[in-house]
């Protein structure tokens, strides 16, 4: 099945269960219960004249078409089917009466029997059946004792026995935990609680459920145990217990057996205490929902203590006012009603209308009246104000002339640097430069090395070329074993070794008659 749809034939099977939630479920769970109720209808088939008969002496007054419309409904769901036996009749009347004959399908026995445990399950709390886990203990011990000694001496039967013991406890103990944290959770969610139910219920929580971890917290390392040594028998274990003979069905293929004698059943019971890589023991997400319990109880109890003088109880104040309306009469039922919920009897209100040069007077109804102008910030924001009028613009103009002017200066920054590395012009060996020069020079070779991108080989040239307004130049790097270039300047000494370096002046030929460049750009770039 596919995440959130079903199959044809899963939709068949649910329909099983429409008869309990239809208009006509009463009459249907009767005649079900005419099937499933002892042991002797499960082999029986019966008539609609037969099943009425009986629904008549349980007290159910149906006709015998309206009984057999029941029993085809059934049939159409799978809940029933027409039994194959021939009918025995001494007459036509008596065979066109009997014709028709009905007996209970495993579907429908399955979903009454769930139909009448829910019918009469109460939501009143159940305890856990904690007291299963030393059978289950003790079980796998002898389990464990049985594989020890060879499986090929164990009885099946009595094997089977064992298995079945086991996982029947299992079943109760799940079960149940299930339930009891159930009832708890709908019980520590409610904040109807009045101080007497807290007190009763924090007493029964705290010592019941401390008892029921320790239970757990005590056996839970020792099924663990018993389960890992048992776990490499399980398949032989599961071999031995079927040899006593299996039933087959009709089809060929063996019949279910019961929970524990399949290899893959065993797989719960190490979910449950052991877990895996990628999930914890059940038990322990038990020990760790007492604890959530727990602080569930704390918050109620902060709840309760938090307004010590006045009650929290809404469920109490209701029960209280129902007492009230109860014992009041009917004259004072209705103040009393008035006073508490503010709700009183209907008056009928007139007034003039307003002026003809209103629009829309206020006495037209509105089924008549054009729609209204709804602002705005009303529509989207729920705002009532005004939101007044819109904001001046935000002038950036001296923002702009402060970029305009720092850019100026890095111009003429980068014009003086480059006039001053043009008087270099040739191959450079030692000269002294300004700071200014020297982060000029000191950019053309980082460009030029960035676009070799690689140490130099001995054939290799670099080159970086600079653009400034009335100058160009160009800076040619080669590999020389033994050559050296140094660079004065206030800052200190540079020293490149085994390089050298030409700078080449060139014609701007980008430079207009101002001396400025075109595009108002300084563009370094590295040339291959």
């Amino acid at each position: 099945m596919s995440e959130g749809t079903l199959q044809p034939g899963e939709r068949l099977t649910l329909g099983a269960l429409r008869y309990a939630v239809n208009e006509e479920a009463g009459t249907y769970l009767a005649v079900m219960r005419l099937f499933t109720t002892g042991i002797s209808g499960f082999l029986s088939d019966q008539s609609a004249d037969e099943v009425a008969e009986r629904l008549r002496e349980a007290g159910v007054h149906l006709d015998r078409d309206t009984v057999d419309q029941r029993l085809s409904y059934l049939v159409e769901h799978g809940n029933l089917a027409r039994s194959p036996r021939e009918a025995e009749a001494r007459s036509v009347r008596e065979y066109l009466t009997n014709r028709a004959r009905y007996q209970l399908t495993p579907r429908g026995e399955l979903v009454q029997r769930q139909v009448e445990e829910l019918l009469t399950r109460s939501d009143g709390a159940r305890e856990v059946s904690s007291e299963m886990l030393p059978g289950l203990l003790s079980g796998l011990t002898g389990l464990v004792e049985l594989c020890d000694q060879g499986l090929d001496a164990a009885e099946p039967t009595e094997l089977a026995t064992r298995v079945s013991t086991i996982f029947a406890q299992f079943e109760v103990l799940v079960t149940s935990t299930r339930q009891f944290y159930s009832y708890l959770a709908q019980v520590l969610t409610r904040f109807d609680l009045g101080r007497d139910e807290f007190v009763l219920f924090k007493s029964a929580l705290i010592d019941y459920l401390q008892r029921f971890v320790d239970e757990i917290s005590r056996h839970m390392p020792q099924v663990a145990d018993q389960l890992s040594r048992l776990e490499p028998h399980v398949p032989t274990l599961c071999t031995r217990a079927d040899s006593a003979g299996r039933l087959v069905g009709l089809d060929g293929t063996q019949a279910r057996r019961a929970p524990g004698l399949e290899p893959e059943d065993w797989q719960s019971l190490h979910a449950w205490f052991i877990g895996s890589a990628s999930r914890r023991p059940d038990a322990d997400n038990v020990r760790r929902l007492a604890t959530d319990a727990l602080r569930a109880l704390l918050t109620n109890l902060r709840r309760l203590a938090a307004g010590a003088d006045r009650h929290q109880s809404r469920y109490g104040d209701l029960v209280r006012l129902a007492g009230w309306f109860d014992a009041s009469s009917d004259d004072r039922a209705h103040e009393l009603w008035a006073a508490s919920f503010g709700l009183y009897s209907t008056r009928h209100l007139s007034f003039a209308a307003e002026t003809e040069g209103d629009p829309v007077p206020s006495t037209r109804s509105w089924w008549d009246s054009p729609a209204a102008e709804v602002p705005v910030g009303l529509r989207l924001r729920g705002e009532r104000r005004a939101s007044g009028r819109s904001g001046a613009r935000v002038d950036y103009s001296a923002a702009k002339q402060a970029r305009l002017a720092e850019r100026a200066k890095h111009e003429r920054r980068l014009q003086r640097a480059a006039a001053e590395l043009a008087a270099h012009a040739g191959p450079v060996v030692e000269v002294r430069l300004s700071d200014g020069a020297r982060s000029t020079f000191l950019d053309l070779y980082a460009a030029a090395l960035a676009q070799a991108g690689r140490p130099l080989g001995a054939d290799a040239v670099a080159t970086a070329e600079l653009r400034a307004p009335g100058t160009s130049l160009s800076l040619l790097v080669r590999r020389q074993p033994g050559a050296q270039v140094r660079l004065r300047s206030p800052g200190g000494v540079l020293t490149l070794c085994d390089l050298t370096v030409d700078l080449t002046v060139e014609a701007d030929a980008d430079v207009d008659n101002d001396g400025v460049h075109n595009d108002g750009m300084t563009p370094l770039r590295a040339q291959g």
